[in-house]
């Protein structure tokens, strides 16, 4: 029993000195331990397609009529050189259709086409406007200039350039052709029969420019805000005498008219909502 004692001292003793000469274990370089990032997820959506939608909005803008005395101030006398802002505002809306397409996952091109009827009007009227001299023409309640314009419709034809920085985001400028139907009236009252009334309505064409931001709520659907800014250009129209409703056109002596002219331009913001295919 000793001589076996005496072994497994041995033994152990043995495997003790192995343990020692074999050093220190290595110590870990702390690669193994290093975890990689998860690699961000591809967006899910993409910006190119055809779309059309709704949209709705406010509308505000610059309706400044100017009101000239011909053959000239001096000559006309009782009316100076003038200007009224009818300021026209109101509701806006109606659809869109266009197509986009996304290069890069980023860098987005568009053209788009909508058609909206439209509430913006405004009219506006001065009394006692001035004369040649700078004077009060005539104090009178029932001697006024007047003026009124509203947008019947409009529409629009425009590029699009945005950028996508993040998944179904997108911010974008736009710009292009802007078309729509306007009344336009203006009238001069002297309240002794003698008036020069103007009245018409035209569809006039210009440009138009804005931006907005659009995000895709699902594969298929997308909401937006939008601004534009619209410029319609501007009208006129010169208008002779007339007394009691009738032309006068004197056998001696000048012809007198008031020429008027309209400009037509204002703000839009709305929101849309459009379906991708």
């Amino acid at each position: 029993m000793k001589q076996l004692s005496c072994l497994t001292i041995a033994c152990a003793s043995i495997a003790l000195a192995l343990t020692a000469l074999g050093g220190p274990e290595p110590m870990s370089s702390g690669k193994e331990m290093k975890q990689v990032a998860p690699a961000p997820p591809e967006c899910d959506f993409t910006w190119t397609g055809f779309y059309f939608g709704g949209n709705a909005g406010y509308g505000w803008g610059n309706a400044e009529t100017d009101f000239n005395p011909l053959p000239d101030p001096a000559t006309f006398g009782d009316l100076a050189p003038t200007s009224l802002s009818p300021d026209p505002s109101g509701f806006i809306g109606g659809g869109q259709l266009g197509y986009n397409y996304q290069f890069n996952k980023w860098l987005v091109l568009g053209i788009e086409t909508d058609f909206q009827g439209s509430d913006i009007e405004g009219d506006t009227r001065r009394f006692g406007f001035r004369d040649f001299d700078g004077d009060i023409a005539l104090d009178d309640p029932n001697v006024f200039i007047e003026a009124h314009e509203r947008v019947q419709w409009l529409g629009t034809t425009r590029g699009r350039i945005g950028i996508s920085p993040w998944c179904r985001w997108l911010f974008y400028g736009t710009g292009g052709v802007a078309y729509g139907n306007v009344d336009y009236s203006a009238n001069t009252n002297f309240d002794n029969g003698v008036t020069y009334p103007v009245k018409f309505t035209e569809t006039n064409v210009g440009w138009t420019a804005g931006g907005g931001i659009e995000y895709a709520v699902g594969h298929h659907w997308t909401v937006r805000v939008e601004y534009l800014h619209y410029d319609l250009g501007s009208e006129n129209r010169t208008q002779v005498e007339l007394f009691n409703g009738v032309p006068v056109v004197p056998p001696v002596g000048p012809t007198f008219f008031v020429h008027n002219n309209f400009d037509t331009n204002g703000n839009i913001v709305r929101g849309a909502i459009n379906f991708k295919f």
